[in-house]
Parts: C-alpha cells; sequence; structure tokens
C-alpha cells in the first residue's frame, strides 16, 4: 500500500495488540475504583491530552503500544492507590492485560471460521519411514493411508503435524489404511484394510549425520537409506527424524470451501487456542530438553515475518495477528520481573506471608534487574535478526 515496505505493518499490529492489553488493565482498574491518571497511546513525549473526569487520555510520539498510569503503583499511601487494593483486586488487573490478548485471537479465528475460506483436503499418504522411529516399531510403513488420529479425521499433511505436536509422549492412536493386493491389479484404497496403530511421538527426536558408511547406527545414516526417504539428502547433513519418524505427502488432493455458523465457529476457536497454548508449551520443553533453537524472534525478525507473511495474503496476516496476540498475553504472565507475571509473583508472596510486603525498594531493584536482562535478551535476539537478513535467510524456512 503507497508503495511502503511490508513489513512496516508490524507497527500498528503490535500497537493494537498493545492498546489492547493496555485497555484490559485499564477497563478492571476502573471497574475496581483504582484512580487511572491516564491512559496513553503510544509513549511520551506526549503530543497532547484530554482530561476526562479523572484521567487524562493522551497521544504520544512513539506509536509503539500504549500505557495506563495508576496512582500510587509501589506506593500505598493513597486510599484509591494501586498498592492499596487486595491482592485478589491487584492480581485480576495484572492478569486481565494477558487475558485480552488470549481474546483477540478467538475473535479472528472466529471471524476466519465464519468467512468462507478453501482448504485442501486429501488422503494423507506415508511415503517412508525412518528405521528406529516410535513409526517403525508400530509397524507402519510406506503406502499406509492415515485416516484418523486419537478419533479425529485427518484430512491433510497439516492435519496429521498439528495432532502429533499435541501427543508428545503420550500413546496416540492411528487409524490407517493399508492397500489390499490382488494379481493384475494394482493397489486401490476401495480394498484398503483399516489398522488401528498405536504409536508414542518422542519429545526429542535425535539427529543423524549423512555418511557413506555407517560406523554407529544411533548417531549416523547411510547416504543411500537418507535418499530413500529424503531425495535431497546430501553426504554430511544432519538427517534429524521427527516425532514419529514419517515422511508424509497428500495424494488425491482437491480444494474444498468451507464455512461454519457462529455457534460452531466460537468452540473451535477456543479450541484452536488451547491447541497453540499447547504447541508453544511443548515447543518450549523441546527447546529445554534439546537445547536447539527454540524459533524466537525479536523485534526485527517479528517485522520480517511480517513483511513475509503480507507477501501471501490477507487471511495469513490476521492469523499472524492472533499468534503475536497469544504470545505477547502468555509472555505477560511468565513471572519475569519488570512484565505483568514478575509483579504477580510478588502479589502472590505479599498473599502467601499474610499481608507483609517486600519492601517497595527491593522490588524496584528487582524490576530494574529484569528489564536490564530483558533488553539484553530482545538485543541479542535482534542481533541474530539482523545477522539472518543480511545472510539473505528466511525466518519461515
Amino acid at each position: 500500500m503507497f508503495g511502503l515496505p511490508t513489513w512496516l505493518l508490524i507497527v500498528p499490529i503490535l500497537t493494537s495488540l498493545v492498546l489492547v492489553h493496555e485497555l484490559g488493565h485499564f477497563v478492571t482498574a476502573k471497574r475496581f475504583g483504582i484512580k487511572v491518571t491516564e491512559f496513553g497511546f503510544g509513549f511520551p513525549p506526549r503530543i497532547f491530552g484530554i482530561r476526562y473526569g479523572e484521567t487524562i487520555y493522551s497521544i504520544n510520539w512513539l506509536p509503539l503500544g500504549g500505557f495506563v498510569r495508576m496512582e500510587g503503583e509501589e506506593d500505598p499511601t493513597d486510599p484509591r492507590s494501586f498498592a492499596r487494593q487486595a491482592p485478589w483486586k491487584r492480581a485480576i488487573v495484572l492478569v486481565a492485560g494477558s487475558f485480552m490478548n488470549l481474546v483477540v485471537p478467538v475473535v479472528i479465528f472466529t471471524v476466519m471460521f465464519i468467512l468462507p475460506h478453501d482448504v485442501v483436503e486429501g488422503q494423507v499418504m506415508i511415503t517412508g519411514v525412518t528405521p528406529g522411529s516410535p513409526a517403525q516399531d508400530a509397524g507402519l510403513r510406506p503406502g499406509d493411508i492415515v485416516y484418523q488420529i486419537q478419533g479425529k479425521r485427518v484430512a491433510n499433511t497439516l492435519d496429521l503435524v498439528q495432532e502429533i505436536t499435541l501427543r508428545l509422549g503420550q500413546e496416540t492412536e492411528m487409524s490407517v489404511g493399508r492397500s489390499g493386493i490382488v494379481p493384475g491389479l494394482s493397489r486401490t484404497p476401495d480394498l484398503r484394510t483399516v489398522d488401528r496403530i498405536i504409536v508414542v511421538p518422542r519429545l526429542n527426536p535425535p539427529s543423524r549425520t549423512i555418511v557413506e558408511v555407517v560406523r554407529d547406527h544411533l548417531t549416523e545414516i547411510s547416504l543411500g537409506e537418507a535418499i530413500t526417504l529424503n531425495p535431497n539428502a546430501e553426504l554430511g547433513d544432519k538427517f534429524r527424524q521427527g516425532a514419529v519418524g514419517v515422511y508424509i505427502t497428500t495424494v488425491n488432493p482437491h480444494v474444498v470451501r468451507e464455512s461454519f455458523p457462529i455457534w460452531e465457529a466460537v468452540p473451535m476457536s477456543v479450541g484452536k487456542l488451547k491447541d497453540v497454548l499447547i504447541r508453544t508449551k511443548t515447543g518450549l520443553s523441546q527447546w529445554v530438553v534439546s537445547g536447539g533453537s527454540p524459533g524466537i524472534a525479536g523485534p526485527i525478525g517479528i517485522a520480517q515475518i511480517t513483511g513475509e507473511v503480507a507477501k501471501v495474503g490477507v487471511s495469513p496476516i490476521f492469523e499472524l495477528t492472533a499468534l503475536l496476540s497469544i504470545s505477547l498475553g502468555v509472555l505477560n504472565v511468565l513471572p519475569i520481573p519488570a512484565l505483568d507475571g514478575g509483579r504477580l509473583l510478588f502479589v502472590g508472596i505479599e498473599w502467601v506471608r499474610r499481608g507483609k510486603r517486600i519492601s517497595e525498594k527491593r522490588e524496584n531493584l528487582v524490576h530494574l534487574a529484569g528489564f536490564i536482562v530483558l533488553m539484553g535478551f530482545i538485543a541479542v535476539m535482534s542481533y541474530f535478526d539482523v545477522v539472518r537478513i543480511l545472510n539473505g535467510d528466511s525466518f519461515l524456512k
């Protein structure tokens, strides 16, 4: 639009999400009678402000979100100050921002489910099984068609990947179709028998080096074997198995146009939000266990992703907005000093100590240290984002 770079879309997206977050704090604070001195769009310096009642509504020069300033956030002297309120009230005000960030994706997903949209469906076929994998142990083999996982229909490869990701480390039932062989006839779905296979997806799949001659089957895989699973495999590459250890493709694909009534779309959206939260937890667990890349981007990386997604279409932009909103909501309730979750932790400590507060000076010192560490972490992520961009790499690959 207007010849502007697509990555600039990240500014209105993040600004909107932060404003929604702050609106949660603002509404709950007002509801509990806490004095809100300012509700600002952007960050100071201030361009102008309008006083309505006891609150100044301001527009500021840095359009990267917003803020809510409450009376006595650390000082309980004023009866209507934030710090003077009961712990449960302060906890609700602090959590309200993240709650609003989780409402946003439900709204976005609901609208996306209601509006007519195209979905590619077909039969998901296993094209390769990695040696020593859970798939091989369970008896899966090339040519199997995956019909269901835990009773849920599998319509495309994305369905399979998402369902498996939700069940890492758990026994998972897969309904698969196997071709019957009749002399003189090719394999046909009409002759398939349905078997139920129990497989346990791995939380931390192994990685093997592709070599000419295998000396250690635990750490190496032959080039010939790797090529049968991945035609692009080359000597020296790292061959990382998936959670189950299969290669899949969609056969007989066709496009289906879908739309759902609102009474179906809302529960589906809540379910999708739940799935995203589970996958986020799984991704962090894999990072802790394997020590690999967590796939986290800094502000520069997020802008790059936004620019790349914007070139695909409008719908992916809204889906990215929903995912960013979830990330913002989850991040803010983590017990990280300087964030809502860090302040919530101090409220919890006060409640455990039967109303005895940690001194304002100590709490501020902890939040300051947390802020410095957080800024350092963002700086490191931004450095790697810049290096990736200079190398011409895409974050989405």
